[in-house]
């Protein structure tokens, strides 16, 4: 298994104030799992199903990243990309 970091961070929000940045395949999927605040629906799985491939070496990180944003998107957890 590997660390697999991602290009580019993926900023998700975390109760009222707070914010997660998930650096790579691994910390996404360590927040999905131990973390993840809304419902546990098929892009919240798809994710995690590619964020596991990616920590196995099977998949790009970059593909779990995207999976990651999508759920975080429909799950409204996406940070703003923009905001430091």
């Amino acid at each position: 298994m590997g660390h697999r970091p991602f290009r580019v961070p993926v900023k998700l929000r975390v109760g009222n104030s707070g914010t997660y940045v998930a650096g790579s395949a691994w910390e996404a999927l360590e927040f999905l799992e131990r973390d993840w605040p809304a419902e546990r629906d098929s892009a919240y799985l798809r994710a995690c199903a590619a964020c596991r491939d990616a920590v196995d070496g099977f998949r790009a990180p970059e593909w779990a990243r995207r999976a990651l944003e999508n759920a975080a998107r429909a799950a409204g957890l996406l940070a703003d990309r923009h905001r430091s």
